[in-house]
Order: C-alpha cells, then structure tokens, then sequence
C-alpha cells in the first residue's frame, strides 16, 4: 500500500494574507495585537513614504521579543497552535486576541518584502537577537511552501532590549486611503485604552499604548490614549496645588475651555492632579471621530471605562474596577438624584437653560469617565495597604472623592447646558432654512404652524400626479397629520401658559404663607389672653370660652399643616433629597387640609386600609404630597358632585418592591373610553359630569380648597410616579364603588 502526504503550494499564502485579512488597515492592526500579545507596554507605529516604491510600514514595539527558536518554531510555521495552548500571555497574563496563528501573513499584505529584528532575554542579562529577511515574491504559485528559504541569523547581544521591530517595504500606495487610516486610528484606540490591572499569578500589567507617525496624512500621536481621552465630549483636568486650591478646568464641544475654582481649600490634597475624560456614546458629542466610533467606543468603556487612583504612579485597587463605584455616580444615577450639590447651584443658576434641581440628568454612568487620579508626594494621609489593595483608613478618600466628584458634577452641568445650546442653535438653523424655503421671515411663535404649511404644500403638489382614489387618501392622511400637529402644538403652547402661571403664583403663595405665620402668633396671644379672662368667669360663659379656645387652637393646627406643605415648594426645598418615608402620617396630613370640606359636606375618608409600618420612596416629600392631595381632592370634588352618600376609601399594600394604593369613592364615576384621556393635561373632566355636578351642589366659596379644574392635576401625578418608576390607571371599581384608582409608588 502506498503512503501519501499533504503538501501545502505557496499559493496559500496568498489565501491568507489577502483573502483572510482584508486591507492594509486591518493587517496592521494585526500586527499591533501581536506585540499586545507579547506583553509589550508601547508600540511605535510609522507609515512612511518611498516613493515610487510604495509606502515602508515599521512596527516596533517593548514586548518580550522571540528567540531565534520561538521564530522557527512558531512565527516560521503557518497556523501553529501556540496561542491555542497558551491563552493568556506569559508575563501580564493578558488574554490573547489571536488563535489561528495567521496574524503574520498580514505582513505579506503591507508589502512584499519584510526584515524582522527581534530580541528575547536569554540570561545573564543578555539578549538572543534574531533577524530574518522575508521576500514574499518568491512564494509563488505551484512551488512547495517547504522548499522555499529566508536569509535569516541570530546572536547574543549584551546591548539590546527585548522587543521585536518589523519593517515592511513595497506596498501599494492606493491601499492608504483617509478612510481606512481612520479606521486604523479607532481599533488602535480600543488598544492603546488598556490602562493595565491586576491578574493573579502574573505581574501586574502596566497597560499599553501607542505612537503613530504619518507623514502622508500630516499626523504625529506620541500618545494614543492621550488623544482618545480628549476625543470625547469632554476632558477634565483637576490640579490642586501646594496651599490646597484646586483647579479644575473642561474643555470640551460647543461651550470650549472653562475653569472653575472650588471654594474652600484642601492643603492635605496638595499634588493631587487628574485627568479624566468625558465619553458619551453619541456620535453627535464626540470631538474626534477620527479616534473614536460609536462601536470602538462601547468596547472601551466596557473594558477600560472608570476612574483609577495611582499613588505616587502606581495604581491602588479595586477604586475604578468594575462593580467599584468609588465615586458614588451609579448609586446616585439609580437613586435618580438629579440636584446640584449646594457649592455648585449658584454656578448652574447663571447658565441659561440650566435648571440646577434637575442638571445632573447629564451625568453619565461610572464607566463613561475615564481617567487616572494621581494622588502626589505632598498628599497627606494616604497610606496604601501592602497589598495596595485601597488605603489604610478612609477619611481622606472621602475628601478626594468630594472633590472629583465635584468637578465631574460641574462638568455634567456644563454638558446640560452644552445640549440646551445646541437644541437652541438646532431651532434657529431649522428656522433659517424654512425662512429660505418660504423666502420671508419667520417669527419664532409661528415655526410650526408655517412648517405645517409647507407640508402640507408640498404633499398636495406631489400628490396631483397620482390616481384619484390615492390622491383622496393620501390628502385625507395629510389633514389628519397636520392637525394632529396643530393641536398638540397648541396644546403645548397652553400647557407652557398654564405652567408659568403656576409658578407665578408660588412668590404670592410665599408672601401668603409668612402673613399667616404672623396671624397664628396673634391668635397664641388671643388664646393667652382667653385663658385669662376664663379664670375670672364661671358658669357658662367659662365654658363658652374654653370651646372657643378650642377651636382656636385646632384651626391652628390645620393651619401649621398646611404651612409645612408650603414649606416643601418654598426656596429652601431645593435642598431636599429623594428619601423613604412612612406613607400613613403624610396621608394623614394631606387628610387633615380638606377638613374644612369634609365636614361641611358630611364626607367619609376611611383610611383604616393603609397599614401604619409601608414606607414609599426614595422620592422628594414634595412629589408625595403632590399625588396625594390631587387623587384626594378629585375624589372629594367627585363624591360632592353626585351627590347622595359621600364615602372615599383609602387602602394599600407591599407587592414586591412597590407599593399599591387604592383610591376608591361612590362619585361621579368615569366611563371606560375616559380612563386613559384624563391623565392628558387639560383633560379636566372628559365625561362632562363633575363640574356639571359642583357647580350645583359646591358652595362657590369651597372650589378654591379642592381646586377649580385646571385639568394639570392628574397629569402632573402621572409624571411624577413615571419619573420615580410609578404609574396610575383607573381601573373598573368593585361593587358599591364608582371609581377605583390604582397608585404605583417606589
């Protein structure tokens, strides 16, 4: 029997080097990811011309190079499982990015001639230095790959340092196109973005970056994470110097280079300095697309996004791992805090379009801000442990994280109002080009209506060429569009109105508050001098006059109830924080301030069903109250309005990590199509039955205590309970009810 083998034609390599790797772009990548694989710290990258031979490609990189039997083993022999059987490099225990040990050929791709230089430590402190000339020419198809030999040589130095240099000559010039050189700059950013960490069992990793130098593209990076961190929207510096001023300055897109002071000193901070970049994945806050793409980006944030601490140039674990939110920003981003710290607010109330309760609606999650903070020699009290796993004692973190997470909250103020002036600007430029389209001006009130109108002109033009029956449904879908449009914008519009209504009212409602402050103090002296006066008397009018005090002293109390519900709308709310709160005594106090209404009209508020131990929240008291009074006051108005017996039933429960409240009343009722409808603003009262009903069964006087139907009510609770993962509905009330209400709380 005879026995075959297989033979490999040098055609192959052509296979492989073009057909598998399929620019010059990515063969270069290729080869950059080889030398991360070799445990190198730096890689020099250079695309230079020689012309009229072709663009000369080098690639030298720190790594730990290749004896000259690593070559003949392994670099030498076509799809060698070497990167199979050995996942994770030898040194820094990185996981390598190749397996099928093809990487190589993209040499044959840049160019048709190679001259590998390489050097591995071979001890004694020496090097083994191997070169090897390739001339990829001679592979030519229909001769043995094995028959075919590469000068090649190797030494033992004693002045060389391990690493590996490849130069490439002879490549096509048409293949570095602007296009694909960016391409190149993206995934070497995705490399040159491992800043290093810790991997057991091998030596902690230094990270890796990257030079690159292109003269035909008039482009020098001497540091490639450097550029990526201030592709970004933003980069923030923050340096604190020797007296404990610290500086932090941002300078990103569209609002350029700003600079802020903090208002106290940290002389224990002294050295302290950071730089950080800010890196939304959205195309339209990125400065350098060049650098960074929407896809590159994700991959960096996912496994190199957070903000290290370095003592002294060495980092400190765990702060900026995963999972680690040193800086407290993932807490807060989930506990949906929104407010301004009490140092910045007065800085976010000069900016235009920033509302400094609701700026931190810009914070991005932890892993978007990437950076190093590098605590100096003159920093006092970090002392790290021997395993430089965090420090010894806490208490000057807690200082350095006040003030990093200042400046970052400063600079997410700043990309709040970045995107107030962009969608002004966006306004103005959609304005102009109607303006140009219609050839007149524009005012600023009628954008939408003289868009419409345009609309609506061009769609009737383009519809004259069709069918009758299609040009009938094609304008019968237009009027329904563009009024659709019309009203909502309308709506809009009155909703604004109403709105700044509203807050105009809350100076008046201050200045209200403080006068009756002022008549409870008169009416403590009155009841002092009513004790006084019930001393000298008997009989009945003593008595007369202890019922009177009584009822002083409980119209007081109604009053101090309803005063500390301005209060939470009054200047000073702004400090106020989402927190947990026990849901019956607000209930209870929200109750209490229709007093006066449901005594008068006999109504019944059975709250026994709202057990004393369910907490609700975190959401700001303020919101709470602003649910309860507005389902009460619906309920109250409802039940006067029918008229008959007048019951509303208060009940609710846990049901995992919610609270389900149930507001039940024998009112009005409300039909099924209304459900929805009424939670839109202005939709005061669709079905036509409560205000039919008061207006013949409410005293004139009272309409002001429950309300007088703005139709706001409802839809400003449905956004409030959207807004902290709530919701309402209606539901179909159970039997002797006539609406069943379903509040979701946190």
């Amino acid at each position: 029997m005879a026995e075959l083998v297989f033979t490999v034609d040098s055609a192959l390599l052509s296979e492989l080097g073009e057909k598998l790797v399929e620019s010059a772009h990515i063969a270069l990548v290729e080869l950059v990811k080889n030398a991360y694989d070799a445990d190198a710290t730096h890689v020099g990258v250079k695309i230079l011309p020689d012309p009229p031979r072709g663009p000369v490609v080098q690639v030298t990189d720190n790594g730990s190079g290749m004896t000259f039997r690593d070559v003949q083993n392994y670099w030498m022999r076509i799809a060698t499982a070497h990167k199979t059987t050995h996942e994770l490099s030898e040194r820094y225990g990185r996981p390598r990015t190749g397996s099928k040990g093809i990487g190589r050929f993209s040499c044959r791709r840049l160019g048709p001639r190679l001259h590998l230089v390489t050097a591995a430590l071979a001890g004694d402190g020496c090097c083994e230095q191997t070169e090897v000339e390739v001339d990829w020419s001679k592979f030519t198809p229909g001769s043995e790959i094995s028959t075919i030999t590469c000068e090649g040589s190797h030494k033992t130095v004693t002045d060389a340092t391990p690493g590996t240099t490849l130069v490439i000559q002879g490549g096509r010039e048409d293949e570095w196109s602007k296009r694909g050189y960016d391409f190149l700059k993206r995934q070497l950013a995705v490399l040159a973005a491992s800043r290093g960490r810790k991997r057991q069992g091998f030596e902690e990793d230094p990270g890796f970056n990257i030079s690159l130098e292109a003269p035909d593209f008039n482009e020098t990076i001497t540091n490639l994470r450097e550029r990526l961190l201030s592709a970004g929207w933003g980069e923030l510096s923050l340096r604190v110097n020797n007296s404990g001023e610290a500086v932090c300055v941002l300078n990103a897109l569209r609002i350029g280079k700003k600079t802020i002071i903090y208002p106290e000193r940290f002389p224990t901070l002294a050295s302290v300095s950071a730089t950080i970049g800010i890196m939304p994945v959205d195309r339209s806050e990125m400065r350098d697309q060049e650098v960074i793409s929407k896809g590159s980006l994700r991959e960096i944030l996912d496994n190199w996004g957070g903000v290290y601490i370095r003592h002294r140039g060495f980092r400190v674990y765990p702060y900026g791992e995963p999972g680690n939110d040193w800086l407290n920003i993932d807490r807060d981003r989930g506990l949906r805090k929104t407010a301004l710290s009490e140092v910045l607010q007065p800085f976010a109330a000069r900016l235009r379009g920033v509302n400094p309760q609701r700026a931190l609606l810009s914070l991005l999650s932890s892993k978007s801000y990437i950076g190093d903070v590098e605590v100096g020699d003159r920093a006092q009290g970090f002392e790290p442990k021997a395993s430089r796993e965090g420090f010894v004692g806490e208490d000057e973190i807690g200082m350095l994280r006040e003030l990093v997470r200042f400046a970052i909250d400063w600079s997410a103020m700043y990309r709040e109002y970045a995107r107030a002036l962009e969608a002004k600007q966006e306004s103005v430029r959609a304005r102009k080009e109607l303006e140009s389209q219609l050839s007149h001006p524009v005012d600023a009130k009628q954008v939408v209506s003289a868009a419409v109108g345009v609309l609506e002109s061009e769609v009737r033009n383009l519809a004259t060429n069709l069918p009758t029956p299609e040009r009938q449904q094609v304008l019968r879908s237009l009027k329904t569009a563009t009024q659709a449009i019309s009203k909502h914008e309308a709506s809009n519009r009155e909703e604004l109105r109403h709105l700044q209504l509203v807050a105009s009212t809350s100076t008046l409602l201050l200045i209200f508050s403080h006068e009756v402050k002022a008549l409870l103090s008169w009416l403590d002296q009155v009841s002092i001098s009513l004790d006084q006066l019930r001393k000298r008397l008997h009989g009945q009018l003593a008595n007369r006059l202890t019922e009177i005090r009584g009822q002083f002293a409980e119209n007081k109390k109604r009053f101090v109830d309803l005063l500390s519900m301005t209060s939470l709308i009054s200047v000073d709310s702004r400090e106020e924080k989402p927190i947990e709160m026990t849901l019956r005594p607000r209930l209870e106090q929200a109750v209490r301030c229709f007093d006066l209404i449901t005594r008068s009209y006999s109504i019944e508020i059975d709250r026994e069903g709202v057990p004393g131990t369910i907490k609700v929240g975190p959401m700001l008291e303020a919101e709470l109250f602003a649910v309860l009074l507005n389902v009460l006051s619906n309920a109250i108005k409802s039940v006067i309005a029918a008229g008959g017996e007048k019951r509303v039933l208060l009940a609710a429960k846990r049901d995992g990590s919610k609270i389900i409240m149930h507001v039940q009343d024998t009112g009005v009722g409300l039909d099924e199509e209304n459900f929805e409808k009424v939670f839109e603003p202005f939709a005061a009262d669709p079905g036509n039955r409560l205000y039919r009903g008061l207006k013949t069964r409410l005293n004139p006087e009272d309409q002001y205590v429950v309300g007088t139907g703005s139709g706001l009510g409802l839809s400003i609770v449905s956004e409030i309970l959207s807004y902290r993962g709530g919701s309402i509905r209606f539901m179909h009330p159970g039997k002797g009810w006539k609406a069943d209400l379903e509040i979701v709380m946190p």
